[in-house]
């Protein structure tokens, strides 16, 4: 009973953020969607980093938050301007960068007590949700003149979480083995192998998409949606056990408690490490 009512509110809640994210697909390249888009994912973004802040507190970290997630939202934003207006350049977001972790030890400077984990942990938060979150707009945005980001956002999202629903009917059906025990003990290598066989198979739709459609807008082979969508898959998942790591070291279920939901960070935790494999991957085309 529990297990149905826990897959009814996941359907809900995809359901409403698949018609959000569709619509700002539909209308990405008209200015209000382009601002809205970019500030939907930095506020998705703040509320991640103080989801994280709140794991470092529980172990005893004293970050300046209000800061960290100021700068974080220029972070993720940078890219966005960079994508937009700077051709996609790094120069912007590594400036961004750069002069945060000056704020960041500048504002230790009239009290060194815990120093070095502090400014160890602001800037693990900026580089693990930050930089990440801002790729997705340099992926929306900024793919250049032959490639539509739109495609290649529309990949990134179904690709990733259908390895997650794949993930968790095998491991509900066929699951005996564990895959990590000690920080996620409801995976399973069985639900594993059956999400990444749902990022391969929905990594080829899409290539049977490209192929039929015949579009230079988004162009992927078949060679290569096996393999990204083997690496979306195994990546996705990674970041997945990635996020739990943390919540069991800081002795927390859920990032937040979000009805149906749980927390932001719970909700991308498998998206920020594969933003970077479509990023680079579509700076190389």
């Amino acid at each position: 009973m529990i297990v149905i009512q826990d897959f009814i509110r996941r359907i809900i809640l995809s359901a409403v953020l698949i018609l959000g994210t569709s619509l700002l697909l539909l209308y990405a390249q008209t200015l209000w969607a382009q601002w809205l888009t970019a500030l939907c994912t930095a506020s998705l973004s703040a509320i991640a980093i103080w989801e994280y802040g709140q794991f470092v507190k529980k172990k005893g970290g004293q970050m300046i938050l209000p800061a960290l997630i100021g700068i974080g939202i220029a972070q993720t934003l940078s890219f966005f301007f960079a994508a937009l207006w700077f051709e996609g350049s790094w120069a912007l977001p590594s400036l961004v960068f750069f002069v945060g972790f000056l704020i960041l030890i500048a504002l230790h400077f009239r009290d060194k007590n815990g120093a070095i984990v502090n400014l160890a942990v602001s800037s693990f938060g900026l580089i693990y949700i930050a930089i990440p979150m801002g790729l997705l707009l340099g992926i929306f945005y900024g793919s250049g003149t032959l490639q539509d980001g739109r495609f290649w956002i529309c990949y990134l999202l179904i690709v990733t979480k259908i390895s997650d629903v794949g993930a968790y009917f095998a491991g509900n059906l066929w699951g005996k083995r564990k895959l990590a025990p000690m920080i996620s003990p409801g995976k399973t290598i069985e639900g594993a192998i059956g999400g990444l066989a749902c990022s391969i198979f929905a990594s080829l739709a899409f290539y049977a998409i490209s192929d039929f459609s015949g579009t230079v807008r988004f162009s992927l082979g078949a060679l290569e949606a096996i393999v990204l969508g083997a690496l979306l898959g195994s990546i996705g998942q990674f970041g997945d056990l990635a996020e739990s790591l943390l919540k069991r070291d800081a002795n927390k279920k859920d990032s937040n408690t979000l009805p149906g939901l749980g927390g932001v960070l719970d909700l991308i935790d498998s998206l920020l490490f594969n933003s970077f494999i479509i990023f680079f991957y579509t700076q190389l085309l």
